[in-house]
């Protein structure tokens, strides 16, 4: 076998209506003087919402809360846990609602279908949407372009949160009101509890949101000489990650015109960053057909590959990011720790929660290919980059984002021979807590990435096609298909070890739309594992399909003892999708619990 190197519960909307002065008193630690604001501490209305500094610390105040255990811990488990990826490990036990979910085994109150802190981040900005054009008039020096920028900011902060929740429960309440006092009585109390709105009509608000705003936003943050400068254009929203959620969810949307529209503005802005950068040259990113991906092998090193690997995920908001929660040292030399990655995934001094699956860590030479597979001719490094060898006789861990920055790979000339080489800087830093080392993981929480975005666009590019079966004959179906697959190949070749570079994908093995759709799916797969988009790549096929088909044969793959429990359970497509937590059913009377879950507090099955 391989594997992969409780609070109070409060009602979600009830938790929009937190004053203030309840802000985490942290701030996001990448954007310099940014990042210095401390949300303020028995705020009321009339002595706040005076200065822009006021706008600034709420908006802070939002970057910190995504970076607390409560948000990430759900990001990773809702998007990526299960898919067929990872599995449970912990000897320990020591989170049995994890446990739970890995064994597909989802009730109601499991403490992860509880969504009250993304809705605390909401009310944050409809907070700051409703205040900032009134600190425009009383302050003189916030100026209407700030304006309209932390607007556009909060918009897009707002957006994601509420995109998390769709693509985890589908139908969410949805306001824009800010709820800040509950004390009101009579016709003046507002109104916490709201029905559902549906999956459709909350896209559609997002992306209406987020196109009246996008110009406003800004295209890069200007140099404040601060030591944190270098973090602000992928730590912070910028025009750029607007458009990145516009990419994603007119995918969602189904509407794939607009989604490679955007994909290509990005793409197009990447490149004149990667020319204008000094420390890439042109041949950089000129072997990958041209995008602007960051070479795989170092250049004074011919034969040494995982400067890609090393850019992105180990030194954290490389020339490839869009927008990422940055995880680096405060000025009091504190280090910020993305617990959820340590706890999971493992670190110094406990083992990991998860672990990859067999079916996707059985990818080495001379092993069953079955994810990183024989087109590749075990050349792909990025097995070795997500995954780390725990010693012998024990499974493989997730490397990715861990206790390892992944491996320095070697590949020999002629054979498939890999070496680990534990060359690249250590991602945990430790320290001494009742005299033991902690580990404490800086990995980054990467929402947008180059190469997401090109697959993206391939996969919209690919659903253009009009043949619906059979070999592709017009010629604009070929222009498509062949333009779907220039996106995944490049981003395949970028990651393949060899001497001399060629590709392993050949176009014609794609003919049909159904098997361009499938290479796509394969290359997301490849790409992004352990990076919390698998399981919401399968839920947005079952819905593009109408079934769960697909997302149930690949999900089922994660353990050959829960197979067929996995694969009928998924047949309902409202089973793809998560329950309402208990809670917020007792506070919500408008609230209607999914039916593939009955009352909530019993799981269809009960999985060992």
């Amino acid at each position: 076998m391989y594997n992969i190197k409780s609070k109070i519960r409060k009602n979600g909307i009830a938790l929009m209506a937190l004053s203030l002065g309840a802000l985490s008193t942290g701030c996001l630690t990448s954007c310099g003087k940014f990042l210095d604001i401390e949300p303020q501490n028995e705020i009321t209305i009339d002595n706040f919402w005076n200065e822009k500094s006021d706008v600034e610390a709420i908006i802070a105040g939002c970057y910190s809360q995504m970076q607390s255990f409560a948000i990430i811990s759900r990001m990773m488990i809702w998007g990526e846990f299960r898919s067929e990826n990872v599995v449970y490990t912990d000897p320990n036990d020591k989170d049995l609602n994890l446990k739970k979910i890995l064994k597909e085994n989802i009730t109601a109150n499991n403490a992860y279908t509880a969504w009250g802190d993304f809705y605390s981040i909401i009310n944050k900005c409809n907070t700051v949407l409703k205040y900032a054009p009134t600190v425009a008039e009383v302050d003189p020096s916030y100026s209407q372009s700030q304006l309209k920028a932390d607007i556009a900011e909060a918009t897009a902060i707002r957006s994601l949160c509420y995109f998390y929740l769709i693509r985890t429960f589908r139908d969410v309440p949805y306001t824009e009101t800010c709820y800040e006092d509950d004390s009101e009585e009579g016709e003046n109390k507002q109104k916490l509890a709201i029905p559902a709105k549906s999956f459709d009509e909350v896209l559609a608000l997002l992306i209406s949101s987020l196109e009246e705003v996008k110009d406003n936003a800004l295209e890069s943050y200007p140099d404040n000489k601060s030591d944190y400068y270098k973090f602000y254009n992928t730590g912070r929203v910028t025009k750029w990650a607007i458009y990145s959620m516009l990419c994603e969810m007119y995918l969602w949307q189904k509407n794939y015109a607009k989604c490679v529209e955007y994909a290509k503005l990005i793409i197009n802005r990447k490149k004149e960053e990667i020319k204008s950068n000094k420390n890439y040259l042109e041949s950089d990113f000129t072997n990958w057909g041209g995008y602007p991906l960051i070479g795989t092998r170092y250049r004074n090193q011919n034969n040494s590959y995982g400067q890609s690997f090393n850019e992105i995920f180990v030194k954290g908001n490389s020339i490839e990011s869009i927008f990422e929660l940055t995880f680096i040292k405060d000025s009091d030399d504190k280090q910020l720790s993305n617990g959820p990655y340590s706890d999971f995934y493992g670190g110094i001094g406990h083992d990991a929660w998860v672990n990859a699956s067999s079916y996707v860590s059985l990818d080495e030479p001379n092993a069953t290919y079955k994810v990183y597979d024989k087109q590749n001719k075990g050349l792909d490094i990025r097995p070795y980059e997500n995954m780390i060898w725990a010693g012998k006789d024990s499974p493989y861990r997730i490397g990715k984002n861990t206790s390892k920055s992944g491996v320095m790979i070697y590949a020999a000339p002629s054979a498939n021979n890999f070496w680990s080489m534990a060359q690249w800087s250590n991602q945990y830093e430790t320290h001494l807590h009742n005299n033991v080392a902690e580990s404490r993981n800086k990995a980054n929480y990467i929402f947008y990435r180059l190469s997401d975005i090109m697959l993206l666009a391939a996969e919209a590019t690919a659903q253009m096609i009009s043949q619906e079966s059979g070999d592709l004959t017009s010629e604009s179906d070929i222009e498509k298909r062949d333009y779907a697959f220039s996106l995944v190949n490049a981003v395949n070749k970028r990651s393949i070890a060899q001497q001399e570079l060629k590709d392993t994908l050949v176009v014609t093995n794609y003919n049909t739309k159904e098997t361009i759709t499938d290479l796509v799916y394969e290359e997301r797969h490849r790409e992004l594992m352990f990076e919390g988009k698998r399981y919401f790549d399968l839920v947005r096929r079952s819905q593009r399909e109408g079934d769960t088909k697909y997302l149930a044969k690949k999900c089922a793959n994660k353990d050959t003892n829960l197979q067929s429990i996995i694969e009928s359970k998924m047949k309902k497509m409202d089973a793809i999708y998560w329950p309402y937590n208990l809670d917020e059913l007792k506070v919500n009377p408008y609230l209607k619990q999914n039916s593939a879950f009955g009352s909530g507090e019993n799981s269809s099955f009960e999985a060992n």
